[in-house]
């Protein structure tokens, strides 16, 4: 539904410009909000993995984990960029780079849960190893 309304400010010839920079804000404050999601949930795990607790809360963990890499792509449209953001244009010249990181993140993310469900904890913690890399990699190439 909420999509649905944001479709209708978007497409309607009846809102002014200056609405757009709140639209655009929304998308920023949902990414920065998909972020500290992603920092908690990263933070869990590691506890988890410190003290080898390889259960099913530990796979919902990664399950969320994956599901903000499917969707991070979404929360870059093009036109969020103005204002106070700091996502680097850079996304939008490298879109499916960008895209390609995500997914892979999301790859690693299942890879993660895989290892939980075989209670591999040395493969485990590669992946994780991989998915904290990941973030550092991703903000040094796409964050201003």
């Amino acid at each position: 539904m909420k999509f649905l309304i944001l479709l209708f400010f978007i497409h309607s010839p009846l809102i002014g410009h200056e609405n757009m920079d709140l639209i655009d804000s929304e998308v920023v404050q949902e990414r920065m909000i998909s972020m500290q999601k992603l920092n908690k949930l990263m933070s869990l795990a590691n506890k988890k993995i410190k003290k080898s607790q390889l259960d099913d809360e530990t796979v919902d963990i990664f399950s969320k984990i994956e599901h903000i890499f499917i969707d991070y792509p979404s929360l870059f449209p093009d036109d969020s960029f103005q204002g106070v953001t700091k996502a680097s244009t850079d996304i939008i010249d490298n879109r499916d780079v960008f895209n390609a990181l995500a997914n892979e993140h999301a790859i690693n993310a299942g890879l993660a849960i895989e290892s939980v469900k075989a209670e591999d904890i040395d493969q485990l913690k590669i992946y994780f190893n991989k998915l904290y890399s990941s973030c550092k990699s991703c903000h040094s190439r796409f964050r201003n």
